[in-house]
């Protein structure tokens, strides 16, 4: 995807997820088991003004350098968003391809790593605060849009997986994993044995996991109902996936 639809569909779903945190902001939040809609308002609004600064200084910036959200929760929804619409303004006006700093482990230090990082995180955060709707009667989630899923699964796959699995604490999660989208071109094969070593392709391995691109996104993040996904193959990696905590 582009920087430019990446950001306005990380604008679409920075307001989605007010809109959720609004209706309860005590209400707990599932996947993020010490924050309520308040706190993970607060979290995404500290994440878009830390990503801002570094875009803006191309530093390395401590988040805790930065100003929290605020704790009265009237002033809290007017914070987030002049933090969203800093943050899309200076990732927006800034050359995809200049240089900053960026903690991607593959290497890749441009504006535009920081624009795939903002949409898929703030659309992973939407969909928890609507996901903690659910507990009060609300619909079902909306899923993560397919194109914004699709560079979340290359993210993960890329920069974060092999980390993951370098971890001293993860243990049994081995062979080889085959991700197949059912609504659009997204596939690849996964050597966990080769620290997650990950190629584009189509091949038979030890598990394959089809679904949409929003449910393996959100499989491989460790939310998400696995009942929505088809899986073949050896099912024991599926019950130590969850070592995986990014």
């Amino acid at each position: 995807m582009e920087p430019t639809t990446l950001l306005q569909a990380c604008d679409d779903d920075a307001r989605l997820l007010l809109i959720a945190a609004e209706e309860r902001w005590g209400r707990p939040v599932l996947h993020c088991p010490e924050w309520d809609a308040a706190e993970l308002v607060r979290h995404t609004g500290s994440v878009l003004q830390w990503m801002a600064t570094i875009v803006d200084t191309g530093e390395r910036v401590s988040r805790r350098s930065l100003s929290p959200g605020p704790e009265n929760l009237e002033d809290l929804p007017a914070w987030y968003l002049a933090t969203l619409d800093r943050t899309l303004d200076v990732l927006g006006s800034t050359d995809p391809d200049s240089e900053t700093w960026t903690f991607s482990s593959a290497g890749d230090h441009r504006v535009r790593w920081w624009c795939r990082r903002v949409a898929v995180e703030v659309a992973i955060h939407r969909w928890d605060a609507e996901r903690a709707g659910v507990v009060d009667g609300g619909p079902a989630p909306r899923s993560v849009e397919g194109a914004v899923a699709a560079e979340g699964i290359e993210e993960f796959v890329q920069e974060f997986l092999p980390g993951l699995l370098a971890r001293e604490d993860v243990e049994g999660i081995a062979g080889t994993l085959h991700l197949h989208a059912i609504d659009g071109p997204t596939e690849w094969t996964i050597d966990l044995d080769e620290g997650g070593s990950a190629v584009v392709a189509h091949a038979k391995a030890d598990t394959a996991i089809r679904g949409t691109r929003s449910d393996i996104l959100l499989w491989l993040l460790n939310r998400g109902p696995l009942e929505s996904l088809e899986v073949i193959g050896n099912e024991n990696l599926l019950e130590r996936w969850g070592q995986l905590q990014f």
